[in-house]
């Protein structure tokens, strides 16, 4: 993985602007709460992408704030600031930075915290072999992207935030054909939360730092 760039999105943990369609459940201090969870387990994931290989870190924020600077020193680098408008926006900036000085960027959010190393590693390596990777999620969009050869994806007519998003990139994107990584899922909805609870009983082990929170958040809200 030499030249290779993770970077992840986060967003500074402040209740009423962090995972709001969870506050439904937990209410805005408890999603915000939960998304700081969230993040923790990614900077832990990340963390140990670090120490598996030869990867290089990048913190791209909505914000900075205190946590937000936490994160960031612990995985060895300083926090960049997201540019304003949409996620297409902000990914583009991302790849073009680090595209710029790497030869393999792979983009991560922060709200999928059970998501394997494995799939981070499987994601470097099939830029070896394509210029372009989606991740895909279970809610139509995708959980990682990742491009080589200072190639960047397009995000043309991409409507974030909804089913379509996976197909418009493809679209956005065509005729390159990208590497498929197998699905994984992230946290959006309250639906979503059974999903994760239920991964959770299983392996705590996957996201501790979740795991924790959820079980708080849950005695909380009976």
């Amino acid at each position: 993985m030499e030249l290779a760039q993770l970077a992840v999105f986060v967003r500074p943990p402040k209740s009423g602007t962090v995972k709001t369609r969870l506050a439904a459940r937990f209410g805005p201090d408890g999603a915000a709460k939960l998304y700081r969870a969230f993040a923790e387990d990614t900077v832990a994931l990340c963390s140990r992408v670090r120490a598996a290989g030869r990867v290089h870190l990048a913190v791209w924020s909505a914000g900075c704030d205190e946590a937000v600077s936490d994160w960031a020193e612990r995985l060895g680098t300083s926090p960049r600031i997201q540019p304003e408008g949409d996620l297409g926006v902000r990914l583009a900036a991302a790849f073009d930075q680090g595209l710029s000085d790497y030869e393999r960027v792979v983009i991560i959010g922060s709200d999928m915290p059970t998501l394997p190393i494995e799939l981070i590693g499987a994601a470097f390596d099939s830029l070896e072999r394509s210029t372009f990777m989606l991740g895909p999620a279970h809610d139509g969009g995708y959980y990682a992207i990742g491009a080589s050869q200072r190639v960047r994806p397009s995000f043309e007519g991409v409507r974030w935030s909804s089913r379509n998003a996976l197909e418009d990139t493809l679209k956005a994107n065509a005729p390159r054909q990208p590497a498929m990584l197998p699905p994984w899922y992230d946290i959006d909805e309250p639906d979503d939360l059974a999903v994760l609870r239920a991964h959770l009983s299983i392996d705590s082990a996957a996201a501790p730092a979740t795991a924790s929170c959820m079980a708080e958040l849950y005695r909380a809200h009976r």
